[in-house]
């Protein structure tokens, strides 16, 4: 196509529209690159469709990994002859790597993903609850004008009639299309006038092209070029066949109800904010996970313990009846002392296979936290904690103050509920534009050509349509044979591109909705969402300091606990030391050593419990004030990928070389 032939309007025109259609591919691809060069550490990226250089890769399925449902090698390295030795490093580990809780949450990033990609193209969000949010202002809702010009040829070509359907583009991926026709049509006539035969047959074969694309912006346009070719056996046609063709551009600018960024990516808004989320949401399930394996892992050491504390009981009893048995045979005991002793034998024996089931379950759910498929080799595992339950140490704990000020940055429900108010936000600035009149501004250029082949007369002579001849203008009279010139599609492609027969429209059209009750609506409801979200955020907030100040509680109340357990463990053990020898004296009985027995287990047992309120009220106290990953040392990007490349260094346990 030669520019210098086109008309100012059309190439000025034909420049934009290119211009557009470079910006719309190109500054996007930049755009990408970049996020890539500086996305954070995930398997893939939904935010893009990529359609260079495979163009097809559009209309297929994105690539969606299947779910490794396989142990870490983690696991399969620590069980050794049958026994798994773990620390409390190696159980965090294990869980961030084979979780199906925190496998789960992996999702939540990539739905968010696909919420931006889905907002890129206009559409709305699907991964936020649309409740919170008020309703859509309309994209694209004038036209870009009536009237672009008549009809061209009885054939039905019409620019105008494209022209004015262009208001219905929607942002924002740009659209093209192709359409061919062939129609063969005989039609009776009832007058000989205007066709001038009493039956006319057609044969029409039409193709069109068109491209458009609307922007957030609110900004939209169409350009579209279109022909046919119509022979007839009709003796009036000036051409025959007939050859038109147009080209139409249109353009449409909002300029107050759906103008601006922030009336028409309010959801795309929202959707790169719903990544934010779900990183969140990732964030807080990861900390419940962990939380929850250190208080397995705790409360496997304090079943372990309990299991010791039983045995304990079982080898004072079996030692009181086989002294009672010799004092017996000796006389200096009565038979029935056995007799006791063998009963205190039998509950200490049962109250140790009640401890030992229950480490055995204790294992059992450790196991089922810390894997992600429970398999023969895991199964047959004895796990072997090599950790202790921690001890009580001056300044555990930071300050009320300095607490609060940490569990307000760092728990999760503050960030999320600081996000919904910032999505309202954006919800009030798109109901705000809505609350405007529609003033749209339009324009469409539309030129046509028409070519085909034609009777041409002689200078001095006209056709004469009932004869086909060429008749003379003169009183003299003659007729002459008339020639014909033959032009096709180029011809008429020509004069449409150089202007020949040119149709501009240009206007402004304005819409005033007189009460304009929805739109008052959609932004009272946004308000009151927005005043409601900020009284939850302060709900919220309170609830963590509470949580933050009953945590504080807690630990103090376990330390002093474990105090008085201690010295009531260390009476109990002298009681029954002193028992002992008073009864090797002959001053007790078998009965009070039985007592001081069950009292030092009942002690030791009241230890382990007290050792585990302290642990769980510390774990506790990391979840009041978010700081879970921080207290473990967890990276939240090793998290995300499920594979951990080194062991957490935990405050309080010992080093992993030592493990």
């Amino acid at each position: 196509m030669n520019l210098k032939s086109l008309s100012r309007p059309a190439t000025t025109l034909l420049v934009l529209t290119l211009a557009a259609l470079i910006l719309t591919t190109a500054v996007p691809r930049l755009a990408r690159g970049q996020a890539q060069s500086t996305s954070p550490a995930t398997a893939l990226d939904y935010t893009h469709s990529h359609a260079f250089p495979d163009i097809f890769r559009p209309y297929g399925s994105p690539f969606v990994p299947q779910p490794n449902m396989k142990n870490s090698e983690r696991l399969h390295s620590l069980i050794r002859d049958g026994k798994l030795r773990l620390s409390l490093e190696d159980a965090i580990a294990l869980a961030l790597e084979n979780s199906l809780d925190i496998e789960v949450a992996r999702y939540q990033e990539a739905y968010a993903q696909t919420d931006i990609l889905r907002t890129r193209a206009g559409s709305t969000s699907q991964g936020i609850n649309p409740g919170l949010f008020g309703a859509v202002t309309a994209f694209g809702g004038g036209g870009l004008g009536g009237g672009g010009g008549g009809g061209v040829s009885s054939g039905g070509f019409s620019g105008g009639g494209f022209a004015s359907s262009v208001g219905s583009v929607s942002c924002c991926d740009p659209f093209t299309g192709v359409s061919f026709g062939w129609d063969h049509r005989t039609t009776p006539l009832n007058s000989l006038v205007l066709q001038g035969i009493p039956v006319v047959g057609t044969q029409t074969t039409n193709a069109s092209w068109f491209i458009g694309k609307g922007f957030l912006t609110g900004t939209s346009f169409v350009m579209d070029v279109s022909g046919f070719r119509q022979s007839s056996t009709s003796t009036f046609n000036l051409f025959n066949p007939e050859v038109p063709s147009g080209f139409t551009i249109g353009f449409n600018q909002h300029l107050l109800n759906g103008f601006g960024y922030r009336a028409n990516a309010k959801f795309l808004r929202i959707a790169q904010n719903g990544v934010k989320q779900a990183d969140t949401t990732f964030r807080q399930q990861v900390m419940t996970s962990v939380t929850n394996v250190v208080n397995l892992y705790n409360g496997l050491l304090t079943d372990r313990e309990n299991v010791r504390v039983a045995q304990d009981a079982v080898t004072y009893s079996e030692k009181l009846l086989e002294d009672n048995k010799r004092q017996v045979q000796i006389g200096t005991l009565a038979p029935i002392e056995v007799v006791r002793a063998e009963s205190e034998l039998a509950t200490d024996q049962q109250s140790l296979i009640v401890a030992q089931t229950s480490y055995q379950q204790q294992q059992e759910l450790l196991k089922t936290a810390i894997s992600k498929q429970v398999n023969p080799e895991l199964a047959a595992a004895q796990i072997e904690p090599t950790d202790a339950l921690p001890e009580p140490t001056p300044g555990d704990i930071p300050t009320l103050e300095e607490a609060l000020n940490i569990a307000y940055s760092h728990r999760p429900e503050l960030s999320l509920a600081d996000l919904n108010i910032k999505n309202q936000d954006i919800t009030i600035q798109a109901s705000r534009v809505g609350l405007l009149p529609t003033l749209d501004l339009f324009a469409t250029y539309a030129p046509t050509g028409l070519s085909g082949n034609r009777l041409n007369c002689p200078s001095g002579f006209s056709l004469d349509f009932q004869t086909l001849q060429c008749t003379s203008n003169t009183s003299g009279g003659g007729t002459a044979a008339p020639t014909v010139s033959s032009n096709g599609f180029f011809s008429s492609v020509g004069q449409v591109f150089r202007g020949v027969y040119p149709d501009y429209s240009f206007g402004i059209s304005f819409t005033l909705p007189l009460r304009n009750r929805t739109s008052q609506a959609n932004m009272a409801t946004a308000l009151l969402q927005s005043r409601q979200l900020k009284t939850q955020y302060q709900q919220t907030k309170n609830t963590i300091t509470q949580d933050v100040k009953n945590a504080e509680i807690a630990v103090i109340q376990a330390k002093a606990q474990i105090n008085a357990a201690q010295k009531a463990t260390i009476l109990a053990r002298q009681t029954l030391e002193a028992e002992q020898k008073k009864f090797q004296l002959g001053e007790s009985t078998v009965f009070m050593i039985i007592q001081d027995q069950r009292d030092l287990t009942a002690r030791e047992g009241d230890e382990a419990k007290a050792r585990q309120a302290y642990a769980t009220a510390l774990n506790q106290y990391s979840t009041a004030t978010g700081s879970t990953l921080e207290h473990f040392h967890i990276q939240l990007a090793e998290a995300k990928s499920g594979h951990v490349n080194h062991v957490p260094n935990i405050p309080g346990t010992p080093a992993s070389g030592d493990h």
